[in-house]
């Protein structure tokens, strides 16, 4: 009977040591805690932040250059520095030219762009660059909410440019070493222009001779009669000191200088949708001061350039806006297109 009652009393204990244990063959062990003070696991690294040259014309005391950099400066704020920029005004880097051909090649670079320049690319483009398409400053903004320009954009894509925001630096005006009143004045004058076909095309059609030029040679070259003239933004005209070597101003306007700034397509995707976002707004309100502090400061500098003893002259625009359609019949564009400018802009006022 003993060794029965102990036998039993094994067969118990074996019993109770196999359920405290789990039993089966397929149940897992627990997770062990890692002491308290075990080294955590190493954080992932910070992504590198997107680094771009931003190339333009204007200096960096100009309307543009102030209000184009502290955007950049607000973009790498409101991005948490995921997004870099690299500030290089008055051409550093080269010509319009130069830059857009970089730029397509896939350089890491935003760069401004004239409508006409991109109007080289997608021709149907070149009308918004016209002389007098634009009334004012302010209807640039209004043709970018529309869906013509995002068929122009589209396009643009296609060819490597991707436009971030569209805006008007300001009226352009011709400072000459003659007086200039109407188109008729500028036959058979050398005169600076743009290297687009729409800014030379513009001097053709008034009999005058087109030439292009790196900006900082203008003052040489006004100087010593290679070129008779140049327009550009009354800022810039100024703060390049023309006033020194040219006489006389005409308050044409016939362009507002519409622009648009530009990255590579495949740039651009690198770029997340919530940081695309900011850039897109905070550079649409940058167009929008810009254009304000433009139109506060024109009787200004016209002002200024009086004072500096430069003869000032308002233009016969109905002179220079008569010579558009041989702008079209030039170019080979259609001239409806001018109507459907119009129309885009009058529906997104």
């Amino acid at each position: 009977m003993k060794k029965k009652l102990l036998a039993l009393v094994l067969a118990a204990a074996m019993a109770l040591s196999l359920a405290a244990c789990g039993g089966s063959a397929s149940s897992q062990p627990a997770a062990s805690t890692p002491p308290a003070d075990a080294p955590s696991a190493p954080a992932e690294p910070a992504a590198e932040p997107l680094t771009f040259k931003v190339s333009y014309a204007e200096s960096e005391d100009s309307i543009f250059g102030q209000v184009i950099n502290a955007a950049f400066e607000k973009i790498t704020a409101e991005t948490d520095g995921r997004l870099v920029f690299e500030i290089y005004a008055n051409n550093q880097l080269g010509s319009i030219t130069d830059m857009l051909e970089q730029m397509r090649a896939g350089a890491p670079m935003i760069c401004s762009m004239g409508f006409d320049n991109l109007g080289d690319l997608v021709p149907d483009f070149a009308p918004a660059s016209f002389p007098y398409v634009f009334n004012d400053l302010y209807e640039v903004q209004a043709l970018a909410k529309s869906d013509w320009i995002a068929n122009i954009e589209s396009q643009l894509v296609s060819l490597d440019v991707q436009p971030m925001c569209y805006g008007a630096i300001g009226y352009r005006h011709f400072i000459s070493t003659f007086p200039i009143s109407s188109a008729a004045d500028c036959k058979g004058h050398i005169m600076r222009m743009g290297p687009s076909a729409a800014a030379q095309g513009f001097i053709t059609v008034m009999d005058g001779t087109p030439t292009t030029t790196t900006w900082a040679d203008n003052y040489s070259l006004l100087q010593t009669g290679v070129i008779e003239s140049c327009e550009a933004p009354l800022s810039l005209l100024l703060s390049s000191s023309l006033n020194e070597v040219c006489d006389y101003l005409c308050l044409s306007g016939h362009f507002v200088n519409p622009f648009s700034l530009c990255i590579n397509p495949s740039y651009w995707q690198q770029i997340s949708p919530e940081d695309q976002a900011v850039v897109k707004s905070v550079l649409a309100d940058a167009c929008v001061e810009m254009a304000d502090k433009a139109m506060e400061s024109e009787a200004d500098f016209i002002q200024q350039f009086k004072d500096l003893g430069v003869t000032v002259s308002e233009a016969d625009k109905a002179s220079f806006g008569a010579v558009v359609p041989e702008l079209f019949k030039l170019l080979e564009l259609d001239p409806g297109i001018y109507d459907d400018i119009r129309a885009a802009i009058d529906a997104n006022k």
